[in-house]
């Protein structure tokens, strides 16, 4: 991994493959909230409602519930060569590139609803990466590094084709 001079080529690939990676995420982190479920969790309505759990309105929304679930399969062609380009990378270059795109370089904030004042950050940086992934941080960059090399590659076969 000696540090080139990348063209603009370069540039671009790299930008389709995070793309990928992107959509692979999409996929990978929806929730059935994503497809139009309704209702919110238990302690979700306790911290909303101050510990008193509202009354109910007697509607219940099982009905709606078989068609908001066809919104889970119902992906687009990017999101499903996205699932597909990504199966073929190895389980720890999958891994490593989700926490590139998803974590990596960003700060996340956690707060406990029940004392908001007291917040706590997260930098997500190559160390705390690779802790997550139980690998070394030289670990984790050759396999971001690998795993973008790989999906450029398969990329560019299928342009060819």
């Amino acid at each position: 991994m000696a540090n080139q001079k990348r063209t603009d080529n370069d540039k671009v690939a790299r930008q389709q493959a995070q793309q990928v990676v992107d959509l692979f995420l999409d996929v990978l982190l929806s929730r059935d909230r994503d497809a139009g479920w309704e209702g919110d969790s238990l302690i979700g309505k306790l911290v909303d409602f101050k510990g008193e759990l509202p009354q109910s309105s007697g509607f219940s929304g099982f009905s709606k519930v078989y068609e908001n679930s066809k919104k889970l399969r119902d992906w687009s062609e990017s999101h499903v060569a996205a699932c597909i380009l990504m199966r073929a990378l190895s389980d720890r270059q999958r891994e490593a590139l989700c926490f590139d795109r998803a974590y990596r370089g960003k700060t996340k904030v956690a707060v406990d609803p029940f004392t908001p004042e007291d917040r706590v950050e997260i930098y997500w940086s190559d160390d705390a990466c690779a802790q997550q992934l139980r690998c070394t941080v030289k670990a984790f960059r050759d396999r971001v590094h690998d795993g973008y090399r790989n999906l450029e590659g398969m990329m560019a076969v299928q342009c060819a084709a």
